[in-house]
């Protein structure tokens, strides 16, 4: 038995045959749940000044410490004068019968947030103190997958809470399965925001819908219906503005999203549906909701509801609110549902979207909210206006995370844009792209023939001087399609047809981003030469992979990236994919020796998913609803 060093030295004075294997293996389980909360904390109130007992909670001091925070005790919070954001914690899971939950509370009271763990205690006498010490519940304290969490008895192991500005009780200030469900709605709709949208709250506790929408999503600025507000309410210290219930004086195709639930109806719902679709811009969205059973202008049931949205928008996703327990004051939950699914819901609820063909002609209008034209001369890599003859079926059609989320919808919009768009436009090319990578996803092969001479025809077409660079950009990404469809048919021989016209396409006239389809395109010819035998080739393809990576590194990047002050946020992270990619054709050039002894060891020191990440997640995504249903 060969003799091992001491490990005293490591762990003094823990046995190495007991305590020092239960140390590694133990200890890290044990402050996991320690970092996660404490991530949890900052991802909720960000970096800033938190005051707790630090020797009761010394890991959890520890651990914000080490993401960013200036951790205080109590007493020096208030004489420590911080410039930046402040917040207390406080623990009152099992308090002492004599304690006082006022009293335990008073010493956050010039804080700006409060961090409340209240394990099990009773949830109307804890709130009851904090809102009347001048506490509300924190606009970003419940987002909608939080909802169940929360109960008429209890609140939630941990719950989030900020002053509360003057002006009154509004939603949140209220504690009650009813604020809970308020909340909630408005929750639900952040998550159908993106990222800089222009939004119009109106309904039923819009200041409040409008705090949190702000705490929740990307949005760039709210304009809620109803009066002004009052000097030191949250809406007048926030860039949120008003307007009166007629919308008279909201420009026509000016608003990215609206979230209406319970909205003033002045005459009549459908008459206000005219209104939202008036003031909606051709790629936006609406979320609508009522209460069912309530006297007033409003939708009998959900299939009136729906056919009065259909007759002016796009229906995408349909929710129901319901309590999720036989006791009323238990947890409820707010989830989506099919279209058609019977369902006895108190509430009425539909996300939809403006229809972006209604967009044909108005180009002159558009401006994206994420790359405006106040923002100056746009890389043509966002230049979506001068891209596309109706620039408006970009967020509705081509950007992922943000299209149509129906998609029997999207593909139905594809089809409609091949069929009306000019032959040479990018339009056309993103419409092709849309429907190949649809029968990808599905893996439909009998419908590929359908769709490969659209993309033969695109590409055939003349590239010129004065080719704009978003069609040269379809072009290279419906030749690395064409190769993957080939693949689904089985014809290799084409297949590597395809992907060598892509690996070899002019990326850079477009942006050193596209770089990622020549490179997949390089990576997924080389595998088929293998699989043929054909190893010369293989190693050919890997290196033109790693020498494409290398040339889209060096590229001037600084030109691409927009103005300094304000840098398109993806470039890095797509660019960081390039470069990860051609990482994978250095792994396997690096590791070629092993293809000869042995090819499943060769392939393991690849990771192929690094090539299309979007569609390998999918596909199992897919994968796995399969299997549950099953």
């Amino acid at each position: 038995m060969v003799n091992q060093p001491s490990t005293h030295c490591l762990y003094s004075g823990i046995d190495t045959e007991t305590d020092a294997t239960a140390t590694l293996f133990r200890w890290p389980t044990e402050i996991r749940m320690t970092i996660q909360f404490a991530q949890g904390i900052v991802q909720r109130l960000g970096p800033c000044q938190i005051a707790l007992d630090r020797q009761a909670h010394a890991e959890l001091a520890r651990e914000l410490a080490l993401i960013g925070c200036d951790v205080v005790d109590v007493p020096a919070a208030a004489a420590k004068g911080a410039n930046g954001p402040t917040a207390g914690f406080l623990l009152w899971a099992n308090p002492d019968p004599k304690a006082s939950f006022a009293d335990a509370i008073r010493p956050y009271r010039r804080m700006d947030s409060l961090i409340l763990q209240s394990g099990g205690q009773d949830r109307r006498s804890l709130e009851r103190h904090l809102f009347d010490a001048g506490w509300q519940r924190h606009p970003a304290g419940m987002s909608l997958g939080e909802y169940p969490a929360w109960s008429g008895k209890t609140l939630p192991p941990v719950t989030y809470y900020q002053r509360a500005p003057h002006g009154g009780a509004s939603e949140l200030q209220k504690g009650s399965i009813d604020a809970d469900a308020s909340i909630a709605r408005y929750a639900m709709a952040a998550n159908h925001i993106r990222p800089a949208d222009h939004v119009l709250v109106d309904g039923i506790g819009a200041a409040d819908g409008a705090a949190i929408i702000m705490a929740l999503s990307r949005a760039d600025s709210i304009i809620r219906v109803g009066p002004k507000p009052k000097p030191g309410q949250w809406a007048a210290r926030s860039a949120c503005q008003t307007t009166d219930a007629s919308l008279a004086g909201i420009a026509d195709n000016s608003i990215d999203m609206i979230v209406a639930l319970e909205p003033v109806v002045p005459d009549d719902w459908v008459a206000r549906l005219d209104d939202y679709a008036r003031i909606l811009k051709c790629d936006g969205r609406i979320v609508l909701g009522w209460r069912q059973g309530v006297e007033g202008s409003r939708p009998d049931d959900w299939a009136t509801m729906l056919e009065g949205v259909s007759d002016r928008f796009l229906p995408e996703t349909r929710y129901v609110q319901m309590a999720i327990s036989a006791d009323p004051t238990g947890p409820h939950a707010l989830f989506a549902v099919a279209m058609d699914q019977p369902v006895a819901a108190d509430w009425l609820f539909i996300v939809a979207a403006a229809n972006p063909l209604a967009g044909e002609g108005r180009g002159g209008e558009y401006d994206h909210p994420a790359y405006p034209t106040a923002m100056g001369d746009r890389p043509a890599l966002v230049d979506f206006g001068a891209a596309y003859d109706n620039p408006y079926l970009y967020r509705s059609m081509v950007q992922m995370g943000e299209r149509l989320t129906d998609e029997v919808k999207l593909a139905r919009l594809a089809e409609c844009v091949i069929e009306d768009s000019r032959e040479d436009s990018a339009d056309r090319g993103a419409a092709i792209a849309v429907l190949g990578y649809r029968l990808l996803e599905m893996r439909l092969p009998a419908m590929v023939p359908s769709v490969l001479p659209l993309i033969e025809a695109y590409i055939a077409l003349p590239l010129c001087d004065d080719t704009p660079v978003h069609v040269r950009r379809w072009r290279i990404s419906l030749a690395f399609l064409a190769g993957r469809l080939n693949e689904l048919t089985g014809d290799r021989d084409a297949a590597m047809h395809w992907y060598r016209e892509s690996a070899t396409g002019e990326w850079s006239a477009f942006s050193p981003l596209l770089a990622t389809k020549a490179i997949a395109a390089s990576f997924y010819e080389a595998r088929l030469c293998l699989a043929n035998g054909d190893v010369q080739t293989a190693r050919e393809c890997f290196t033109r992979g790693v020498d494409t990576a290398l040339e889209a590194a060096a590229f001037p990047h600084r030109e691409q990236m927009g103005p300094a002050e304000r840098p398109i946020s993806f470039y890095l992270t797509e660019l960081a994919e390039v470069i990860d990619m051609g990482s994978q054709c250095a792994n396997a050039l690096a590791n070629f020796h092993l293809w000869e002894r042995d090819p499943g060891l060769f392939w393991r020191q690849v990771d192929v998913r690094r090539f299309g990440m979007a569609s390998w997640a999918r596909d199992l995504e897919r994968e796995n609803a399969q299997l549950r249903a099953a």
